[in-house]
C-alpha cells in the first residue's frame, strides 16, 4: 500500500492539519454531538473522528469505547482514505481479506461493520475521516449514508471555523501591537526629534542676538550636531520601517550578493568605526547569494552594525555567513561592553522601551533594534544572542535563502 506518491500526499495533509491546528486536541462539544449524532442515525455502538497522521491516528471524539491511538497499518480508516469513492464501507469485516488478521476484528472491539467518509479540506486533501463501527455485520441505508456525508461536511465547517476564529484572534493580537507600536513612534516624534530642532533653534537664536560667545556657541553646536546624527538616524529608521509596512507584503525578493552589501555598509559606517577606533571584518563569502528583500536586508545590517559600533571601541566588529541547507545563517559579532540576560530578553521581545548609551555617551531612541526584529520576523527569519558583559555579543540571524 505504501508508495512515494501516497507518502507524499500523507505529508501534505500533516502540513493541512497543522495550519489548522487540530493535531492532538481535546474532546470539544461540537465534535461530541456530530459523534453522537452519527451513532443513533446510523445504529451503532461506536462512532469516531479520526484525523490521520503519517504513521499514527487521532481519535478526537468517541463514543461508545475508549480507542487512544492505533498504528495505521491495521487501521480501516487508511482504506478509506485510500478510497476513491465518497463513503468507504465494510458490511463484514471478518469476511473480508483484507482485514481477516485485523487485531480490530480479532480482538475488542471485534469490528465487523465499518463505514467511513474522508474528511476533506476546503484545498482537497484527506485530513481523516467520519466512520461508524458495530461489532455486528450491516449495511447502510441510503438515507444513513447520506446523513453521514452531511455530517462530515460539518466537521470540516467546524474545522475552518476554528481555524478562522483562530485567524481573527492573531489579527486583533496584531493590531493592538500596531496601536502601541504607533503610539510609541508618536512619542519619540515628540521627544526625540522635536527636541533637537529645537535645541538648535534655540541656538541659532542666541547666536543671531549675540548672547553666545564664539566658544559657547561652538561647544554648544558640536553638541547639536550629535543630537542631530542621532536625529537622522531615527528619522532614516522610521521612514524605512514605515515604507516596509506598506510594502511588506509586495513579495520584492530578489537575489542578493551578501558579501557585496555588508562591504557597502562597511564602507557607509568607516568613519563612525574610525572614531572609535574598531576594526570591521568582512568575513561572508564573496560568492554568497540569497533571495530576499534587499530593503529590509539592508536594513537588518545596517543597525546590527550601527549597534555593534556604538557598544564597541578599541576592538573588532565581524559579520560572517553560510548557507546551510535551505538557509543562510548571519552573525554579528563585536568585543564591545556586552549585555546582560535581562537586556538580551528584551532585545528579544522586541521591547521598544530598551535604551543603552553607548561607549561615547551616545543616546538611543530603542527603536533600531526593535525595527529589526520586525523585520526578520517579516522576512520569516530567527534571531538569537550571545552576550556577557564586558566580553562583546553576537547576533544571530536565521533567513531562508
Amino acid at each position: 500500500m505504501k508508495n512515494s506518491t501516497l507518502l507524499t500526499v500523507e505529508l501534505q495533509q500533516v502540513w493541512e492539519k497543522y495550519n489548522l491546528e487540530i493535531l492532538d486536541t481535546s474532546k470539544e462539544e461540537e465534535f461530541d454531538d456530530i459523534v453522537k449524532l452519527a451513532s443513533q442515525i446510523c445504529k451503532v455502538p461506536i462512532s469516531l473522528i479520526s484525523l490521520v497522521e503519517t504513521g499514527r491516528q487521532w481519535y478526537n471524539v468517541e463514543a461508545g469505547i475508549e480507542i487512544n491511538e492505533k498504528v495505521k497499518e491495521i487501521s480501516f480508516c487508511s482504506y478509506a482514505l485510500l478510497n476513491d469513492e465518497d463513503i468507504f464501507e465494510v458490511d463484514d469485516a471478518s469476511k473480508d481479506s483484507r482485514f481477516l488478521n485485523n487485531p480490530l476484528v480479532k480482538h475488542s472491539p471485534n469490528i465487523r461493520f465499518y463505514a467511513g467518509v474522508p474528511l476533506v479540506s476546503k484545498n482537497g486533501l484527506k485530513l481523516g475521516t467520519l466512520c461508524v463501527i458495530n461489532s455486528v455485520p450491516q449495511h447502510l441505508t441510503d438515507d444513513q449514508s447520506f446523513a453521514l456525508k452531511v455530517l462530515a461536511k460539518q466537521v470540516i465547517k467546524l474545522l475552518d471555523l476554528r481555524l478562522s476564529n483562530k485567524e481573527l484572534q492573531a489579527q486583533k493580537l496584531k493590531l493592538k501591537q500596531q496601536s502601541e507600536m504607533q503610539n510609541r513612534i508618536i512619542s519619540i516624534i515628540a521627544h526625540d526629534v522635536r527636541s533637537p530642532m529645537a535645541s538648535l533653534k534655540q541656538i541659532i537664536e542666541f547666536n543671531k542676538n549675540d548672547i553666545l560667545s564664539d566658544e559657547d556657541a561652538k561647544e554648544l553646536m558640536q553638541m547639536a550636531e550629535s543630537h542631530l546624527d542621532g536625529t537622522l538616524d531615527l528619522l532614516s529608521d522610521l521612514l524605512e520601517w514605515g515604507r516596509m509596512q506598506v510594502t511588506k507584503n509586495a513579495g520584492e525578493y530578489k537575489e542578493v550578493n551578501l558579501y557585496k552589501m555588508v562591504q557597502e555598509r562597511y564602507c557607509q559606517a568607516y568613519g563612525a568605526a574610525s572614531i572609535k577606533n574598531n576594526e570591521l571584518i568582512n568575513l561572508v563569502d564573496k560568492d554568497l547569494v540569497l533571495k530576499t528583500d534587499n530593503n529590509a536586508l539592508q536594513f537588518i545590517i545596517r543597525n546590527l552594525l550601527s549597534n555593534a559600533i556604538k557598544f564597541t571601541e578599541n576592538g573588532t566588529i565581524t559579520i560572517y555567513a553560510q548557507r546551510e541547507n535551505e538557509k543562510v545563517l548571519i552573525s554579528v559579532s563585536d568585543t564591545g561592553i556586552g549585555m546582560d540576560d535581562s537586556m538580551k530578553t528584551k532585545v528579544l521581545k522586541g521591547d521598544c522601551k530598551l535604551t543603552t548609551q553607548g561607549t561615547k555617551k551616545e543616546k538611543g531612541s530603542g527603536m533600531g533594534l526593535m525595527f529589526t526584529k520586525d523585520f526578520i520576523d517579516m522576512l520569516g527569519g530567527k534571531i538569537s544572542i550571545r552576550s556577557n558583559k564586558d566580553k562583546g555579543t553576537t547576533f544571530y540571524i536565521e533567513l531562508k535563502a
